[in-house]
């Protein structure tokens, strides 16, 4: 009994489980960082493969595609002066000025100029629905130029 209860002998038997288990662990651990680098190093190469970074080393040569716009020479063109009354709720009605300027490229100046009128009224029906606040700030000015140019276009 005495030998049962001795705490020497608890603690040699406790050491000796013990490391068998650290190098069981110790190789999954291994087993597990290999094959994680593995896997790793099989998704990378594939990555660089499909975008393209092995091409030299394999020598596959791919064709260059390139496109060309025409886009001509940028031309302003003022268009007339626009006078519109703004919409409101009460009983004296804000005007708006402006001068509408246009860029665009020399081809196209032409299909302006035959369309000036149309496009004239379309800016004015389109600032008789608007507000003051609407127009005010940078906010309402950016929103005015983003309508106009879908008039225009």
């Amino acid at each position: 009994m005495s030998a049962d209860l001795d705490p020497e002998g608890l603690e040699e038997e406790g050491e000796e489980e013990e490391k068998p288990k650290k190098k069981k662990d110790m190789k999954t651990i291994l087993m597990m960082a290999g094959s994680g680098l593995a896997v790793l190093m099989v998704v990378g190469g594939l990555v660089a493969f499909f975008l393209g970074f092995l091409d030299p080393l394999f020598g596959i040569q791919r064709e260059k595609t390139s496109a060309e716009l025409e886009l001509g020479t940028p031309v302003t063109h003022e268009l007339p002066q626009i006078k519109s009354d703004l919409k409101t709720g009460r009983c004296r009605s804000p005007f708006l000025r402006a001068i509408v300027v246009v860029q665009l490229g020399d081809h196209d100046l032409e299909k302006l100029t035959d369309k000036q009128t149309e496009v004239i009224d379309a800016i004015t029906t389109h600032l008789r629905d608007q507000e003051r606040q609407d127009l005010v700030g940078k906010a309402g000015a950016n929103a005015l130029r983003f309508d106009l140019t879908r008039i225009l276009n």
